[in-house]
């Protein structure tokens, strides 16, 4: 367990709940999704217990199952995720339907770079929800793959950050954003080639959307930055003494190890031994005079 996780999170799920109910009520299932994602990796990697884990998926689940049958959008495409032949190609399962040809005429090593013929109102969404598929048919299997690969790496990378920072925030900030690219990647891809039912995430840093591309750079930039607090970095950073005037001109600050703060309470224990570098008084033993 990294920190008090109760103190330290107990104003994240009053907002978050507050902030599901106006994303639901959008209505927005996909940024709902997103938003419990980084609300579970955040209690995760926080040290949080395991039956509260258990009550949040099992409350996940069921208030995914109670939204998808609300809406009949939603339900037509649980059924036709569940039922692909009864809904037929041109009904609720159209989308999918046209990703699967997409990603079968593509073939092993694709029809040519931008030589996609999905991409021309045959796939709806093909910029943004389903651009895997048309990945899928421009690069075929192997551009596909190294898609794959690369998100692969993204996850690699990021954990490997939150593994090598001192800072518990930058731990918990490091794991949660990676999870939280890699988890849309995931679901994007997944009802792409037909694992996961169809909804509206986009793919980071492939799909069009201009404020999915800024969010994700800032979650880079971010990843970037605590790799530079890492110990190894900032002895790396110091012991290079050419580029330190970058970051004169670029004005940022000199990197300090982290440190963690003394217990409330207790001061820190200097030279000698004591603490404050002072040592403790002592009474001296009280002498008795001869009657």
């Amino acid at each position: 367990m990294l920190h008090r996780w109760r103190y330290a999170l107990s104003p994240v799920v009053p907002d978050s709940m507050v902030v599901f109910t106006l994303v639901v009520l959008q209505p927005d299932l996909g940024t709902t999704i997103s938003l419990g994602i980084v609300l579970v990796a955040v209690l995760f990697f926080a040290g949080a217990p395991m039956r509260l884990m258990a009550a949040l998926a099992a409350g996940a689940a069921a208030g995914a199952l109670i939204l998808g049958l609300s809406a009949g959008y939603r339900s037509a495409r649980i059924t036709s995720f569940l039922h692909p032949g009864a809904a037929g190609p041109l009904g609720a399962g159209f989308q999918a339907t046209q990703a699967l040809y997409s990603l079968a005429d593509g073939g092993l090593f694709g029809l040519g770079l931008g030589q996609s013929r999905a991409k021309w109102q045959y796939l709806p969404n093909a910029a943004n929800d389903f651009i895997f598929a048309i990945i899928g048919e421009e690069l075929g299997l192997l551009g596909a793959f190294a898609v794959i690969v690369l998100f692969a790496a993204v996850t690699h990378t990021g954990l490997r950050i939150a593994t090598r920072a001192t800072d518990p925030w930058m731990q918990v900030s490091a794991a949660t954003l990676t999870v939280w690219l890699v988890a849309q990647a995931t679901i994007n891809i997944g009802y792409v080639v037909g694992l996961l039912p169809v909804t509206g995430i986009p793919l980071p840093m492939i799909s069009s959307g201009g404020t999915s591309t800024v969010v994700t750079m800032v979650v880079f930039g971010l990843l970037a930055n605590f790799a530079r607090h890492e110990p190894e970095a900032i002895a790396a950073l110091r012991a290079d003494r050419p580029s330190r005037r970058w970051p004169a001109v670029l004005q940022l600050p000199i990197l300090q190890p982290y440190r963690p703060p003394a217990r409330r309470g207790s001061l820190p224990r200097q030279q000698h031994g004591y603490p404050g570098g002072v040592a403790p008084l002592r009474r001296k033993p009280p002498t008795t005079k001869p009657r």
